[in-house]
């Protein structure tokens, strides 16, 4: 077994998260380390691992020099979004020009292509990466938190004040500091997959609702969509055993006639992938000297696309509260801690219960839901400051304060 390391921060989670978080503690000169079970890989996979990021983030990410990088990459660019419901009336449309203080809504992006800067900063960052390791045990102590690895051919000790989980929905850092979640299953599949469509896609997006779950068309760099399909899970199976003229066939219907109109029909799928849809919000967001960010705090629905979005917002909580002499005297000391789950308590709660609200209300089939519903798309427009609020919400400036 190795010496001992000692770290101001540790942080187990080398994603866009833990990595976002570790470049901004490092420009603050703590001591960091990040701890990654994984090697990490930057190349493009099939179906492509797309993340959508609001305008907000893409702020974020430029106040740490890493925008331009990403942007350079292959990015796709949302400028309009499209909402409607298959098979009923109604329709709203949000456009970037009503909207001055924006050039967009959000950006597509490839992990890889997001992740790919990240790790090149952080290699000419003083940060120290254990990856690929293995977090053995944790002993959340008064003053400290060890960590034992399994670094290797051979364990490690690692000594902090402060640790962070950014290790995903089903985190190990959460379960081993024992904080309970609140939330379920929705008993629904998340199908992704890449579909090329007779249509330029015109930057953009296009959220269409139905009784089992709502249906995102994203718009890729590259002219293609990248598909988020909520489905039950026999009809998962079935989509994932289909032949590409099957599955295409499926996703028309479900799209509905209006919305293949706009984006004309769709001609190419890529593979296809599956993931579980659920909801997980932590009971606390820290406990003793052990922190959570990202999927590691809550998993929302992917219905308005905001998962990393509030990831990033957790992340620049957390760093305001460490940017202080406060911190710097102590970044794991409770004071801190209770002050950014104070901080991001609010925005998750208010971005979870807007997610499962969307998905009640255009999956609730009481008499009259649907007629209300179509009424309520077209009255969009007539409504300003409820159009003014979606677009605010919609591009991640109303989370962003004084940031802005």
């Amino acid at each position: 077994m190795k010496e001992r390391q000692d770290f101001d921060i540790v942080i187990v989670g080398g994603g866009a998260i833990g990595a976002t978080l570790a470049l901004e503690l490092d420009r603050l000169d703590y001591r960091v380390a990040v701890i990654e079970v994984r090697t990490p890989s930057f190349a493009s996979a099939n179906p492509e691992r797309v993340i959508a990021l609001n305008y907000g983030s893409r702020c974020h990410l430029d106040r740490l020099g890493l925008w331009p990088y990403v942007a350079a990459a292959d990015t796709g660019q949302i400028r309009h979004i499209v909402v409607s419901e298959a098979g009923n009336r109604g329709r709203a449309d949000l456009d970037v020009t009503e909207a001055p203080q924006l050039t967009e809504f959000g950006y597509v992006i490839e992990m890889g292509a997001l992740l790919a800067p990240m790790y090149k900063a952080m290699e000419a960052s003083s940060i120290c990466m254990f990856s690929p390791a293995t977090v053995l045990g944790v002993k959340n102590e008064m003053d400290a938190v060890n960590i034992r690895l399994h670094l290797g051919d051979h364990e490690q000790q690692i000594r902090t004040n402060l640790l962070v989980g950014a290790d995903g929905t089903n985190s190990q850092i959460r379960r081993m500091a024992g904080i309970d979640t609140y939330g379920w299953d929705y008993n629904r599949f998340g199908v992704v997959a890449s579909v090329s469509c007779a249509r330029e896609h015109g930057e953009t997006a296009y959220e269409c609702f139905r009784n089992a779950g709502p249906l995102a068309f994203l718009p890729l760099a590259d002219g293609r969509f990248s598909i988020v399909w909520a489905v039950t899970p026999a009809e998962a199976t079935q989509l994932l055993e289909m032949d590409d003229e099957c599955f295409i066939a499926s996703l028309r219907r479900a799209a509905g006639p209006d919305v293949i109109d706009l984006t004309g029909d769709i001609t190419a799928v890529s593979a296809r992938a599956v993931f579980p849809l659920e909801l997980t919000v932590a009971k606390s967001y820290a406990c003793g000297r052990i922190a959570l960010a990202g999927n590691a705090a809550h998993t929302v629905h992917p219905v308005a696309g905001q998962g990393m979005n509030v990831g990033l917002r957790d992340v620049d909580a957390l760093v305001t509260m460490l940017n202080s002499d406060l911190g710097r005297r102590d970044p794991g000391q409770g004071i801190i801690l209770q002050g950014y789950a104070e901080k991001r308590r609010a925005d998750v709660l208010a971005v979870a219960g807007f997610t499962e609200s969307m998905v009640h209300i255009f999956g609730s089939s009481v008499p009259g839901m649907k007629w209300l519903r179509g009424r309520g798309l077209d009255a969009l427009a007539s409504m300003p400051r409820l159009k003014e609020l979606l677009l605010s919400q919609a591009s991640g400036l109303g989370q962003m304060g004084d940031k802005a």
